[in-house]
Parts: C-alpha cells; structure tokens; sequence
C-alpha cells in the first residue's frame, strides 16, 4: 500500500510538471508574404517551446479564397523554426493557418490565427517635391506617408544612364542627399521614390523629379547695362503654374521677390528665363527662383547663385584726396589719386559753393595728380572738395571722401580755425594733431601743438606779426614730411609803449580857452587804467575820473567851479606797476 502511494505520488508530480511546461498554446503567424514571380509564400511565426517531447509537426494550411476547401502546402517537424515557406500554384488572396501536433496530453492540436497572404505590393506614389536647400545647398527630398497602412519604408532611386539605382532605403519622409549623389549646380538630377510594405514588397517607382537647375549670367558691362540674366530649367514631376525669381541682398540680408514668369503650359518649355534690372552696382547678391505648383501652394526651390555687382571688392572709394592745403594767397594745392574704369572714365574735382557743388576741373589721366585751384579767397573762406569718377558708361559711380582747407582768423588776441576734415575716413585714415605756427623772419616757430581749434596768442608780440596752422600723421600712415596748412594770417598786435612810459601832468587849464581839461598823457596807460581827483583848499573832493579823460573845471553836480589853485591826486595801475602823483594846478579863467 505504501508503494503503491508513492507511485500514484510521482505520477501526479509529473503530470503537475507537464501542465507547467507543455506545449499549451499554437504559433503565431505574424505575417505571410508572396514572392510574386516565383510563388514562394513566406510565412513567419513564433513557436511554443516543447517541455514534455509530445510534439511531432507544423502543418501549413491554405485556401485560395473563402469558398475553397484548406489544403495542406507544407509539413515541418521542426518545432521552433521562424519561417514556413510553400510554394503556390497562383498569386490569389490566399489565407493560411499553422496547425501544431500535438500538445503535451498527446492528443489536442493546437490551430494558429489565420491570415491573408500579402500579395500586393504598396501603390505608387510621388514626393511633394525635390528641392535645393538653401544654407547647405544640397538636394532635399520631402513626402507624406502614404494612406495603405502596410507601408514600411521607402526606397530611393536616382536615374542613371536610363536606369534606376538605388540610394537608400529609409524609414523617414525626409532626405537630405549630399551633393555627391546630387550636385545641385548641375541639371538631369532625376530622382524617384517607391515604398515597400512589411513584406519587403517593393511599389512602382514615382515619376522621376528634377528640381530647379539656375543659372545666372551678369553682363561684362552690368554697371553700364544693368541687366543680368536668369535662366532657369522647369521644375519636373509636378506642373508648376508659375515661377517667383528671389534677390538677397548680402549686405542687409534682406530678400526681395523681383519678378514672376507664368508658366507655358501650351508650349511647355524646359527653361525659362528672366532679366533683373533692378540690382544696385557695389553691391553682392544672392538669386534663386521658386517653382509654384499649378493649383496648388507646393514651392521648390533652385539652387543658389551669387553675383558680385562690386568694382574692386573694397567698400572705400578709389577715388581718393589725400591733401589740400594752402600754399599761396588764393591758391589752393589738392593731392589726388583715382582709379580709372575704362578709356573713356573721367574724374571730376568738384568743390562746394553756395549754391551747392560745382564742377572746376576734369581729368582722363590716372594715378597720382596734383591740381592748384586758384578759385579760393584763402583768408576770407574755406573750402571743401570730392572727387567724382564717372564710368566708360557714362554713370557717376564713385565718389571720394571730403576734404577741406583750414582758414586762420583773429578777433583781438585769440586766433581760431576750423577743424580739419580729410584724415578720418575708410580711405585715410590717420592722427594728427594742429600746429600754430608764427614766423620769426624765414623762420617759422611752433606756438602751440594739441587737438584745440584756438590759441590766445602770448601778450610780448606787438606790431605785424604773421602766423599759420600746420598739420601732419603723427602715426606712420602718412609720411611725416607730408604737411597742409592754412592761409597765412597777419595779425597786428599793437605797439610796445613801454619804452614811452612817461606821464605828462599840466600845471594849469582854462576851461574857456586853448587848454580846456586838465587830464595827463602816457602811451602807456590805457583806457581805465588811471584816475584823477580834484580837491578845493579846504580839502573837499569836487570831482574825481578817468584820468587821460580829465577835469573840465566843474564839481560833482556840474558846476563851475571858480578860478584859482586846486589840489590833484593821479592813480594809476597798468603794465604789472602802480603809479601815484600829486600836486597843485592853476585853473584860469
């Protein structure tokens, strides 16, 4: 009894294992794929693992459609294979299903899912377009996915000597190619697209698409004519309505749409073309034009093309004043150099009047040249001077930068100028700083030197004296020999009294006669520098005042007094000295 429960004891342990680890549910059938031309059927599945060895086969079955008995197309006695593959005798929907023999009791067969083989392959379908990026310049591709479901990835094909080669096959909606494959500066880039479903079923190709090719020719002469051509190819794969023509300006950065050509779809041309009139010379552009989808808002853009509308490349002028200065009385010296564009450039010197700029001398020789404008009264006016060239085509196309001369003027013992202009600009620039200069017979001694546009001239110079202003680089930039100056101002500062400084005093005055005013007479005692006061003989002050002005014998309230002696006290502070002097006087009447 005891034995037989031990044995009913590893029967049930077995059995118990068995239930754990059996094979307990059927394969799964994930997908099943045609093969077309050769009728191969693909099925892929996941099979149950086989704890208790009762397994003996996979049966594939299949019908051809819904009223047709299942017919056995494969056996395998392999229990965890992947694939299943049948041969089938036509391309119809076929449905199939894996059978599994047998589970761990020995008995049950376990069925799969049933699924219908995929047959058919992913529908054409076209990109939305093919276009040049415009940072990278290289050729991108975009699409939407397709609406049938079953669609995996995408394969992309490139047009070459009338076949097809594959590029790539993604999973994305968006290529970007590098310029290897396509070279967007050149034409005939045809791609094309197909996509393929899970089955790795491969759809028709698309319609072969090219984006823009341009092409951008600016005339020899484009500052004379001004006008530069575009040409461009159709975009193909869609119809496009119309085309927008683009101009960045490198400058700013800024894009303007400058025209529009319809499309011919009468005649359908393969390329189009353009002429822009509208660019500015000196200046460097960026074209590209945009294909504009009939009926549609779907854009693609050419490549890109830079033009350079720029004579020298330099943003400063070539035609450039270096000096202009004052080298006689009414005469002025400019030092000129200019660059000339063709045989028939001229350059004009032009200087500023009232009534605006007027021409006063051309030239047709190139290079350095140095001009003497005799137009200018030196010591009553600056002037003000630029340089236009006008091209072989008859435009004025460039100008210089401004330059002026320096007029020294005076007002009592201050002597100022105007600032000079002329160093400071893209085409010269350099430091300088101003020079009053005085002239000490063939001498000229420097008084002052700073950045200051005026001096008070020291109180030892007397008479006619003559100065000027003087500038130079200080830097290198210009050599140091190189110098403008002003006119040459002569200024009269007076005469030195102090070898007269004598003070004559009257002794007596008659108000009524010759000698009306009892004053003194020093030339050097100036105008409220001395004063005069009168006193009676008891000690009262009548009258006091200027003292080279005088007494005309009356008192404080203007009455005369009588004749006789009086008293005069004379003060006086000029030249750095005092002075004091007092006596009697005789007024006669």
């Amino acid at each position: 009894m005891y034995r037989l429960h031990c044995i009913f004891l590893v029967c049930f342990s077995a059995l118990l294992t068995s239930q754990l680890f059996a094979v307990t549910a059927p394969a799964k059938i994930y997908r099943a794929c045609l093969d077309r031309p050769t009728f191969t059927l693909t099925v892929s599945l996941s099979t149950p693992t086989d704890a208790c060895g009762s397994f003996v086969y996979h049966r594939l079955y299949g019908r051809e459609d819904a009223f047709s008995p299942w017919k056995l197309l494969k056996q395998t006695s392999t229990l965890n294979t992947n694939t299943i593959n049948a041969v089938l005798p036509n391309t119809k929907a076929w449905e199939v299903f894996v059978s599994t023999s047998f589970a761990c009791n020995g008995i049950d067969t376990l069925v799969s899912n049933r699924v219908l083989v995929d047959n058919q392959a992913p529908a054409q379908f076209e990109p939305d377009s093919v276009s040049v990026e415009f940072t990278t310049q290289r050729v991108v591709a975009g699409w939407k996915k397709p609406i049938d479901p079953d669609v995996l990835g995408y394969s992309l094909f490139k047009l070459v000597a009338g076949g097809n080669a594959l590029i790539k096959d993604t999973f994305s909606t968006f290529y970007r190619f590098d310029t290897a494959t396509f070279n967007p500066r050149t034409g005939n880039n045809s791609f094309s697209i197909a996509a393929f479903d899970s089955c790795l079923n491969g759809g028709l190709l698309s319609d072969y698409h090219s984006p823009i090719n341009l092409l951008v020719q600016k005339d020899s002469k484009y500052w004379c004519s001004k006008k530069t051509v575009l040409k461009w190819t159709k975009y193909k794969g869609w119809t496009a309505g119309s085309y927008s023509v683009w101009r960045q300006c490198l400058a700013d950065g800024t894009w303007q749409m400058i025209g529009s050509v319809i499309a011919d779809l009468t005649n359908d041309p393969t390329t189009y073309d353009f002429t822009d009139i509208g660019y500015e010379t000196n200046k460097q552009y960026y074209y590209v034009v945009r294909a504009i989808k009939n009926m549609g808002s779907t854009t693609s853009t050419s490549n890109r093309v830079f033009i350079d509308y720029t004579f020298s490349g330099n943003a400063a002028p070539i035609s450039v004043i270096t000096g202009a200065s004052v080298v006689g009385e009414d005469l002025v010296r400019l030092d000129i150099t200019w660059k000339k564009d063709g045989p028939s450039s001229l350059l004009s010197i032009e200087k500023k009047t009232a009534t605006g700029w007027l021409g006063i001398h051309t030239s047709t020789i190139a290079g350095n040249i140095t001009y003497n404008d005799a137009t200018t009264k030196t010591n009553a006016e600056f002037a003000e001077y630029r340089l236009i060239r006008t091209n072989d085509c008859g435009l004025k196309d460039d100008s210089s930068f401004l330059h002026n001369t320096m007029l020294l003027v005076d007002n009592q013992r201050v002597v100022s100028w105007n600032k000079h202009v002329g160093w400071a600009n893209l085409a010269i620039t350099t430091n300088y700083d101003y020079h009053l200069e005085h002239r000490s017979g063939f001498t000229w001694n420097t008084l002052y030197s700073g950045s200051a546009t005026s001096y008070t001239l020291p109180t030892n110079l007397y008479g006619n004296q003559v100065f000027r202003v003087k500038i130079y680089s200080t830097d290198g930039k210009l050599p140091s020999s190189y110098e403008l100056y002003s006119n040459e101002r002569v200024i009269y500062l007076g005469f030195d009294s102090s070898a007269f400084d004598t003070t004559l005093i009257p002794s007596a005055f008659n108000p009524s006669g010759i000698n009306t005013v009892f004053k003194i007479s020093n030339p050097a005692i100036g105008p409220g520098e001395s004063t005069v006061s009168i006193f009676n003989r008891w000690g009262e002050l009548l009258f006091q005042g200027d003292a080279l002005l005088g007494w005309n014998g009356t008192d404080s309230q203007g009455r005369e007094v009588p004749q006789g002696t009086y008293v005069y006290l004379i003060q006086a502070s000029y030249r750095n000295k005092k002075a004091r002097y007092s006596g009697t006087l005789l007024m006669i009447k």
